[in-house]
């Protein structure tokens, strides 16, 4: 069967739409291209199954929507995979139904958190002829391709053949992503998608919806990818699991990073969790070179991590950070670095001006000790799915029901502060940054070529973070 994942242009005045590997979608001004994993997983599991299969991200390829109709139509291929998000899942009823008027025959799927949640929403909307429920495109497309629906619960992760990154084209994502230092750059899943299970996990995380149940590969098969990712010239590896496993998988892994050498040919980086290492964690990772750290801290308002099943104490966070300050002043001869990142998010119905500002405080604090060397801000979007969302229907939070509009370019929950005010909060949190300290300690990290080119291109991220925020 000759099988086509794809990702068709999608048109803004807003900017490039991040959609593969996206747990929060966003246009960004600056464009930005993750490395979708599981779909490539999915491409490379047909693959050796005997498909034939044809890889076309528009999105990535920088194509207009007629450059990629027409590649998708001198393919012929008998089915179609597309990944959705809500804030576009009315563009693709529109393409699926324009697919469908020109290509009757064509078998298309559509997979995502989006139609997970709301199936049937899709199937009233569009002429689609599958809807995969649950984020294992991989092994719900060999399933549909091949007529049968094996055992998810019994599915290994390390049964699944590693990657084919040249039939995934994985060069198109290894460059314009600011979380690469060193490029080129890709991106790996330990484990399917967080640890953090308690409760059910954050309320608004909506891969947990597609996730239910959290898998991960052993150490040794990670470390078999990443090996051959060194082969093809990798010079960066982000590992996007929702957040990196911690306890006996993670030493295993550090002392196999070592072990292997592999600690000296690539940088590694990753999702982490407040509360959960030890000192002796994270100089094991500085030895392994791990670099990007990324935290969600959502909030200086320990209310606010309470009611987002958060898990971590703020009280806690400034004194993690030292400890892994202390790691890269130990490291800094031996050229090892950890350099923590935090997300934030602003517009909580239950979160005043002051406690939104309190987080903007927080933030310019830790960058002001040198404790964090960048971070992401966002506003709070209630994916459909997710326990955040249907909090917000029952309690009437919700300002829309268009899902156009859940793109963070805007507040979709109500809140006591201001939409305009919640706007130019998002740009105080990624201004934080700019103390005099900060600004130093920046200059003086430059210690090479790739040094360098990374400070441009992470200032001309921010700058186009701060106008997706315009107000």
């Amino acid at each position: 069967m000759k099988i086509c994942i794809g990702y068709p242009p999608l048109k803004s005045k807003k900017g490039t739409p991040l959609l593969s590997q996206n747990r929060q979608f966003q246009w960004f001004k600056s464009p930005t291209y993750i490395y979708p994993v599981i779909p490539a997983s999915a491409a490379t599991l047909l693959q050796s199954q005997g498909h034939q299969v044809i890889w076309l991200d528009g999105i990535a390829e920088n194509w207009t929507y007629d450059q990629w109709f027409n590649r998708l139509k001198t393919a012929q291929p008998d089915l179609l995979f597309m990944e959705t998000k809500t804030p576009v899942i009315k563009q693709h009823w529109q393409i699926i139904k324009d697919l469908k008027r020109e290509e009757p025959n064509l078998l298309i799927v559509l997979g995502g958190d989006h139609v997970t949640a709301l199936p049937e929403e899709t199937r009233k909307n569009c002429p689609v002829d599958y809807i995969i429920s649950g984020g294992n495109y991989d092994i719900s497309l060999l399933s549909i391709v091949n007529h049968n629906i094996p055992s998810r619960d019994g599915m290994k992760l390390n049964q699944l053949p590693i990657i084919n990154r040249e039939l995934t084209k994985w060069q198109l994502y290894a460059y314009k992503n600011g979380n690469f230092k060193a490029t080129p750059g890709t991106y790996t899943m330990a484990g399917r998608d967080c640890w953090w299970r308690q409760n059910g996990g954050c309320t608004f995380c909506a891969w947990t919806t597609l996730f239910p149940k959290f898998m991960v590969r052993t150490p040794e098969n990670l470390l078999d990818e990443i090996g051959r990712l060194i082969d093809l010239g990798v010079k960066e590896v982000f590992d996007d699991t929702g957040t990196f496993p911690a306890g006996n998988w993670l030493t295993q892994f550090c002392r196999g990073m070592i072990k292997r050498g592999y600690n000296k040919k690539i940088i590694f980086s990753c999702n982490l969790r407040f509360g959960v290492l030890k000192p002796a964690n994270y100089q094991l990772m500085a030895k392994a070179n791990f670099r990007f750290l990324l935290f969600g801290l959502e909030s200086a308002s320990q209310t606010t991590l309470n009611r987002l099943n958060k898990g971590i104490k703020i009280n806690q966070v400034e004194a993690e950070l030292k400890i892994i300050k202390a790691c890269l002043a130990g490291r800094r001869a031996a050229g090892g670095q950890l350099e923590p990142h935090v997300t934030c998010m602003v517009g909580y119905p239950w979160e005043s001006l002051t406690d939104a500002q309190n987080t903007v405080n927080f933030t310019k604090n830790l960058f002001k000790q040198g404790l964090i060397s960048s971070l992401q801000a966002t506003i709070i979007i209630p994916y459909p799915g997710t326990k955040l969302f249907a909090q917000a229907k029952k309690n009437h939070w919700l300002k829309t029901y268009d899902w156009n509009k859940y793109d963070m370019s805007q507040p979709v929950l109500k809140s006591p502060i201001p939409d305009k005010e919640l706007m130019k909060l998002t740009r105080n949190i990624y201004l934080s940054c700019l103390t005099p300290q900060f600004l130093i300690k920046k200059l003086l990290s430059i210690h090479s070529l790739t040094d360098l080119k990374f400070l441009f291109r992470s200032t001309k991220k921010f700058i186009g973070q701060l106008k997706n925020f315009s107000l």
